[in-house]
Order: structure tokens, then sequence, then C-alpha cells
């Protein structure tokens, strides 16, 4: 029997180069991507690689199980080897896809917890990357247990049937030998004591299971595990950091990893940034040309893309400076308003486009705010952030990237088939299609306009609901903008600025608001009649673990909901709008 590190070793793909990347030299890899912002740069630099060695591949996007299961059927014909980047990890593949022998899966993907299964396939399933202790992974023997234990106690089983059933087995005169003989071996108490233990190992096997699958949480950026793949082939570049800090930043915009991941990642990439850096001035390369990429990491204003936008506007429809001012208030606004008057900033200055503003106030806009954030208990306003400049173009952070790609890939255009919002988002990820990230960051005003509209009217209307163990709120069919809301990405930040306004506006109340998971639901914008549940957990926790996947399934089993995981995501589901309610109530019995 292997042992546990053993089998961890051989299961989790660590030497990328070695043991992945040579595997495809050569052949046709498919290439099944989710439909996040983290997978789509993560396909961008494999993309670049496959296209360096000319290894053809067919990139196809899918968003949830089904959508995996029928894309893999219709063309598993064309190749051996698949690369699944963002999905896939926590299925069962080989149950699910049910592949010939000859197919091998490498999976990429930051959604956790792996399912078992994948963790110790025999070979056909290929985890890339390296297992964490925070994992906490059970062993094997836990889980899968001895298989000659199990042959015996079934045939300890079978000598307690009837004549009638052993009359029904004549015709396998070996196997009932074998039975026999194993039967023979054992006395009637030994008998019982080992079903006992056997019963005994499946009670524990279940609770290693639950604890284990209990909570959903991401690892660490899949763009960063693909930069450094190009950076052990030699092929590292400032544009492939760049798509990774993309796929870093959109874990971090949105909460997905805790401060000790984020702080890691960070760490990891700026050591990147300083040794192409340092080997552009050294090695003679396009550094100095107009077209070249330069990347900074410096200290900057954490405010939703600012340097496209109004600084009033920028403030208004930032989550921290809105809940921290209550901006969907009169008062809100006025102290807001001596607040920038405090810093020395006129308003007709901060009504103004950021690069229409004065050349002097601009350049000095960080140290104005760092004088006062302070004494307003704003400190997180100002931040470490990674911005990037190509040639003599104006500067973009690498939230500016995010909030366009999440706006391309949530599209609210009603005839917009996904895959083409899927291809808009990866063509962002050029320098000569500049064009399209604008595009999508005039989008993505668009679209926080439109939620910080939302968080204002459902304070004003009550429509945040304590339920006991829980708090919720219900986004209305016909709502005005609920365009932007059927989608799990818009969904999402409208979640986390509902939560974090409420708890603000709770004041005393606050502290136990602060204790409670929110569950918001929209209509869904892709499939009529149905509509999107999504569950936050707790602030208080101060991690982004979430428990509610788990519990969204449990509800679904009481009820017999069909419900459907999007973007591989457990916390996201789609059910059909007319059972939320009975899903709901269950699911609030089953969190208290």
């Amino acid at each position: 029997m292997k042992g546990y590190c053993e089998w961890l070793t051989e299961m989790y793909v660590s030497d990328l180069k070695r043991e992945f990347y040579d595997v495809i030299l050569g052949k046709r890899v498919l290439i099944f991507v989710n439909f996040d912002v983290d997978a789509i740069a993560s396909c961008r630099i494999l993309q670049y690689l496959l296209l360096c060695d000319s290894i053809s591949y067919s990139i196809i996007p899918v968003q949830n199980h089904s959508d995996l299961i029928s894309a893999y059927k219709e063309s598993c014909e064309q190749s051996n080897h698949i690369i699944l980047i963002n999905c896939g990890g926590t299925l069962d593949i080989v149950e699910t896809l049910e592949p010939t022998e000859e197919k091998v899966f490498f999976i990429a993907d930051s959604h956790r917890p792996y399912d078992v299964c994948n963790i110790y396939n025999d070979g056909q399933v290929c985890l890339l990357g390296k297992s964490s202790e925070k994992e906490e992974i059970p062993s094997y023997e836990d889980i899968f247990g001895n298989d000659d234990d199990d042959e015996v106690i079934h045939s300890e089983s079978s000598d307690h049937l009837d004549g009638e059933e052993s009359d029904e087995d004549e015709g396998d005169e070996e196997e009932i030998r074998e039975s026999k003989s194993k039967r023979q071996k054992l006395d009637p108490a030994e008998i019982v004591m080992r079903r006992r233990e056997k019963r005994l190992w499946h009670e524990k096997r279940k609770e290693i299971l639950f604890n284990y699958m209990q909570f959903s949480f991401y690892s660490s950026s899949t763009a960063l595990l693909m930069f450094e793949l190009a950076w052990k082939l030699s092929r590292d570049s400032n544009d492939l950091l760049w798509w990774a800090i993309i796929g870093v930043g959109e874990q971090q915009l949105l909460g997905k990893v805790d401060s000790k991941t984020s702080v890691l990642d960070n760490g990891k990439l700026q050591s990147h940034m300083i040794r192409l850096a340092h080997l552009s001035q050294h090695g003679g390369d396009s550094a100095g040309t107009k077209d070249a990429l330069y990347i900074t990491h410096e200290k900057d204003l954490s405010l939703s893309m600012y340097r496209h936008w109004s600084l009033l506007e920028s403030l208004k429809y930032t989550p921290q400076t809105a809940s921290h001012f209550h901006l969907w208030t009169l008062k809100g606004e006025k102290k807001l308003n001596e607040f920038l008057a405090e810093l020395g900033l006129p308003l007709s200055q901060c009504r103004q486009k950021y690069n229409s503003m004065d050349i002097e106030l601009r350049n000095d806009l960080r140290s104005i705010f760092q004088k006062k954030v302070e004494k307003y208990d704003l400190e997180d306003l100002i931040e470490y952030s990674f911005n990037s400049q190509y040639g003599f173009r104006p500067k973009n952070s690498a939230s500016d990237f995010v909030f366009a790609l999440l706006a391309l890939l949530d599209s609210a255009e009603r005839d917009k088939d996904p895959a083409d919002a899927f291809h808009d988002a990866l063509e962002c990820l050029s320098n000569s299609k500049m064009d399209a990230v604008y595009r999508g960051i005039e989008l993505a005003k668009l679209q926080q306009i439109a939620i910080g509209k939302e968080v204002h009217a459902c304070l004003d209307m009550g429509h945040v609901i304590n339920a006991g163990p829980c708090l919720y709120a219900v986004i209305q069919d016909g709502t005005p903008d609920a365009k932007y809301y059927g989608h799990p990405h818009s969904l999402l930040m409208l979640g986390q600025f509902l939560l974090k306004a409420h708890i603000s506006r709770a004041r005393g109340r606050g502290l136990r608001a602060r204790e409670l998971p929110l569950i918001i639901s929209a209509p869904s914008a892709t499939r009529p009649s149905y509509c999107l549940l999504l569950g936050l957990p707790p602030l208080s926790l101060d991690s982004p673990k979430n428990l509610i996947g788990k519990a969204f399934e449990q509800a679904a089993e009481n009820t017999q909901t069909e419900i459907t995981s999007v973007f591989f995501d457990s916390s996201v589901i789609e059910i059909i709008s007319e059972f939320r309610s009975n899903f709901l109530d269950s699911l609030f019995s089953l969190l208290e």
C-alpha cells in the first residue's frame, strides 16, 4: 500500500515542464476554460507557449458541469490530451466524463477542495501544482480503505443467505469455492467483529469526507502557475507577467483568497517584475521602444477605475467609500463633500474626468489622500497596486483590466452568445487591443453604477432581511437594470457591496450582522424562468472559506430541487424561480 505522501507526490504534477509540458509537445490538445478572469489569463499564457512550439490546440469555454460534459462528448475524438483550466477539479472527472483509457487529463484549477478521486487517480488525472497543508486532504486509507477487506466482508455476509439465493449462484462453482474458503478462515465471533469494524470505518469515512468537502474556497491563482511554467521554459516576459498579475488581481478584487495567499502571490509577482526589469536593462531588448510594456508596483488609490472616471463618481461607486460615508443618503453626500474640502480638492475638479483634472492635482492625488485617510478611518483606501503602461499611453492598474474583463464576460446584451463574450474578454489581453480594454471599462462603469443604485434601493426599501441564521435579499424580475445582476460576477459584486453597506448602516446591530452570511438572488440573464442564488460568508470570519455551497446541496436534496452550479463554484447556483421560496425555507432551517 502506498503511503499518503507518496500518493500526493505522484498525483500532483510539481515539475510542470517535465511532467506536463514535455508530455504534450508535438501532440494536439483540447483546452476547456472556465468563465473567469483568472482562467482567461491562464489560457492566454498557455496559448502563447503552445504557439511558440507549434502545438495545435482547441480552446472551448465552459460555464458549468453540463457544458463540460456536452463539450467533451462533442470534441473528445480530437485529442487524447485534455487540459482543464479552473474547471473539473471538484468533480470526479473519470466518473463524470467516462473517458477511454488513453485519455489523459491535466487539471489546473484554483477551486478547492479537489475531488478525492482526482487526487488518488492512478495516472489518468494529473493535478498541476503542489498540494497545500491547508487543504487537509484525507489519506488514501481513510477514504478507499483495503479492497481485500471489502471482499472478505462481502463473502462473510453471503454466508447468511438462505438456500434459495445460494442455489442461484451454482453456475459459478469457482466463485463459490473461493467464497467458502474465505468464510472457513473466520469464526462467527470474528465475522461479527469485522462487520462492526467495517461499519465504524464507513461512518468515519463519511465524517472525514464531510469535513473535507464542507467548505469551498480558492487556492493560489492558476495564471500565476502558468506564468511559472513559462519562466521554467525561459519564455517569460512582461506581457505574460501582466496577464498573471491580472489573474491574481481578479482573486483579490473579488475576495476569493485570504490575505496570506494575496501577500505570498504578490511577493512572487514582485520578484518576477524586478528580475525581468533587471534582464531588460542589461539585455538590450525593446524596453526603450514606444510599444514596450512597463510594470510598476506602487502605492495607489484603491478606487474603482478612477483614472477612467471622475474622482467623485469613483468615490461614489467604490463599495468601501460608499459604505463608509453612507452615500445613499443626503447626509452621506454632505460628509463626502466635507471630506473632499478638507483634502483641498475643489468639487469642480472632482467632477471632471481624471485626465481633465489639473496636472498638479493628478500627480499629488495619492499623497493628498494619504494625509487624511487615518483621520477618517480609511487606511485601506491606499494600497499597493500593480500598474502598467504601454510606451507613452496612459497608465492602467491591474484592477482596471479586471473590471473590464468582468464586464465583457457578463455582457448585458441579450443576443450576446457566451462564447463571443469569452473571446471578447480574451482579446483584451493584447497590447494591440487596448480599444477592447477601454470598451470593457466603459461597460464596467455602467455595471458599477447599476450595482451602486441597486444597493441604495435595497437599503432604502429594506430588502435586506434578517432570516435568523442569515441575511437574504431578492432582486425581483422587472427591477431596473436587472440584466446586470443575472450574471454570477455581477451578482457577487452586488452582494459584497450590499453586505458591507448593510453592516455599515446597522451601527449597533452591525456586530450581529457581521456574523451572518448573505444569500442574494436575482433573475438569471441566460435562462428565462430561472434565478441565480449566491451565498457569501460572514464578514466577521475574515476568511473566504464558504460553507453555503454544501448547504445548497443539502437543501436541494431535502426539497428534491434540481440545482446547477455556475462557473464550477458551489456557492453560486441556478434554480427554477418558482421553487426558490421552498428552497430558501429549507436552507434557512439547515443554517440554524
